[in-house]
């Protein structure tokens, strides 16, 4: 949150930040008044209150009045010695000069004309070590004030830059899917075009209707409902192209149906148990989805011969395909995520796991 020209400040407090500074600046000179007026106590010499109050006051408020320009010239003045200089001898020359004028209006209004003193060249060296003193700690403050300012700002660009590469990861990851699957598809495409042209143009209907759904996509995650539809997509692509020859059913808790799962994460799963978890021309798939523990379990289980083996091979091999999941996960979730690949009695499951939440997707 900005700190300058009252942005640091609420909106409803920024109207009351200009009485709040006098009401400072009355303290420091009612404090300063005490304190003069206690030595003058302890030393048995007790002199009047008042007189000492309306030096400090007007000692700090026309102090404070400088200040707005000083910080203006200190923002836009080059950081040398000379600079310095000369700002300082500007301000000490308006401050004096101010307070001069202060203490002699309020002091005539009070028929104390004494207590007044003439503009000399005295007066004003009088009043260089205070002010060189608070200058010097405005001028510190500052400085002190825009290093943190700056790297406040560092940090949040870093951060920036630092979500928009994870973004951009994770969209690179989510982008690799789209190719992978066509290609795939359209080569299963190709097997079938002369021998069976009915089904190759079935398969061909639902990959447009899939990919319409997956480039229409704006978010790396949505909710498991939309995945399931998706998925039911894909096996209808598959159904196309294997028939009676592949048996594939999904099962999902519903109350899980609002639960945010990354986009298209089961396609690639699916896609490796129908393509390397199969026995001849007989596949078996079956993905489920519970909840365990405050997290989202789902399941892609396999027909195949059964050991991991062969599923293990086939997965890290394909490039994309589990390791995309697993570094979507990781991405997303860090380790509150993650996927596993076992054996089964019979062929393989992979084991995806999501921290249990609902709501909107990012």
């Amino acid at each position: 949150m900005a700190t300058g020209g009252g942005r640091g400040f609420p909106r409803a407090w920024r109207s009351r930040v200009p009485w709040l500074w006098v009401l400072l600046l009355v303290v420091i000179g009612l404090l300063r008044a005490t304190n003069r007026f206690l030595i003058d106590v302890a030393n048995g010499h007790v002199t009047p209150f008042l007189p000492k109050l309306v030096e400090e006051l007007t000692g700090s408020l026309s102090f404070g009045a400088c200040l707005p320009l000083l910080f203006i010239a200190l923002r836009r003045m080059p950081r040398t010695l000379w600079a310095h200089t000369l700002v300082f001898a500007a301000l000490s020359l308006a401050q004096t000069t101010l307070m001069i004028a202060m203490r002699r209006v309020v002091f005539g209004l009070m028929d104390e004309p004494a207590f007044a003193y003439g503009s000399t060249v005295w007066r004003y060296l009088m009043e260089v070590p205070t002010q060189l003193f608070f200058y010097a700690v405005i001028v510190v403050g500052v400085w002190l004030l825009d290093r943190y300012r700056e790297g406040r700002e560092r940090e949040v660009r870093n951060a920036q830059l630092e979500s928009a590469l994870s973004e951009a990861r994770l969209e690179a990851l989510r982008l690799q899917l789209n190719p992978h699957f066509l290609f795939n598809t359209l080569n299963a495409v190709s097997e079938l075009m002369y021998e069976r042209p009915r089904v190759a143009d079935e398969m061909l209907a639902r990959v447009g209707e899939l990919l319409r759904a997956t480039l229409s996509a704006t978010t790396q995650e949505h909710p498991l409902r939309d995945e399931w539809r998706l998925l039911d997509l894909y096996l209808d692509i598959q159904r196309a192209r294997f028939g009676e020859g592949i048996d594939a059913a999904m099962v999902a808790d519903e109350s899980l149906a609002d639960t945010p799962v990354p986009f298209l994460v089961l396609q690639p799963l699916v896609e490796n148990a129908i393509e390397h978890g199969g026995v001849g021309d007989a596949r078996f798939v079956r993905i489920e989805a519970r909840r365990d523990n405050g997290q989202a379990i789902i399941t892609v289980r396999d027909g195949g011969t059964g050991g991991v083996p062969r599923a293990v091979n086939a997965a890290a091999h394909t490039g994309i395909g589990f390791g995309n999941v697993e570094a979507r996960l990781r991405h997303l979730y860090g380790d509150a995520a993650g996927v596993r690949l076992e054996a089964a009695e019979t062929g393989s499951v992979v084991t995806l796991w999501l921290p249990l939440r609902t709501g909107a997707t990012p």
